[in-house]
């Protein structure tokens, strides 16, 4: 066995003089980009089958449920989905628009650059933000409130503790 052990981050583009990358944001880092690739393929994915969505949606007789909350909970999904399928296009542009922003602020953080987390953050809070504007305040129900805001702000937070290792 080698007495000496080096180990290098392969993802930092940078090296020399500059500081060692914190594990914890080399870990939210690689998170990111993971993140960024399922997004970036999902957003394609939906922008493709979200009106077969509502077309599934819509063949399913309320009336059968008996009129209560589950009719109720289908019927504001189909409204949902029918604007999402609406606005597929302006929902695509924005969602790759944030993506590009999360994936270049999350480089910018592995070069220990300040701006990367002020783009970072605004890639994040920019979709949701606009999905909320376009689709109205009835789309962030359940597992969006946990995927579109929590995660996000989650993220954030933990990048902010890392603040103190970026620099100029």
């Amino acid at each position: 066995m080698s007495e000496y052990n080096e180990s290098r981050d392969l993802l930092n583009v940078e090296s020399g003089d500059m500081k060692q990358l914190p594990t914890m944001l080399n870990v939210l880092t690689i998170l990111t980009y993971v993140a960024c690739a399922f997004s970036f393929f999902g957003s394609i994915y939906s922008y493709f089958t979200i009106c077969k969505s509502v077309e599934t949606l819509g063949s399913l007789d309320t009336e059968a449920l008996g009129g209560g909350l589950l009719s109720k909970m289908v019927s504001s999904s189909v409204d949902l989905a029918m604007k999402q399928c609406d606005n597929k296009m302006i929902i695509l542009i924005i969602t790759l628009v944030s993506l590009l922003l999360c994936f270049l602020g999350a480089l910018q953080m592995r070069k220990l650059r300040k701006t990367g987390f002020n783009v970072y953050t605004v890639g994040e809070l920019l979709l949701p933000v606009a999905t909320i504007f376009i689709l109205g305040s009835n789309s962030i129900m359940g597992a969006a409130v946990v995927s579109g805001l929590l995660i996000p702000i989650i993220f954030v937070i933990l990048y902010g503790t890392q603040y103190k290792y970026l620099r100029d």
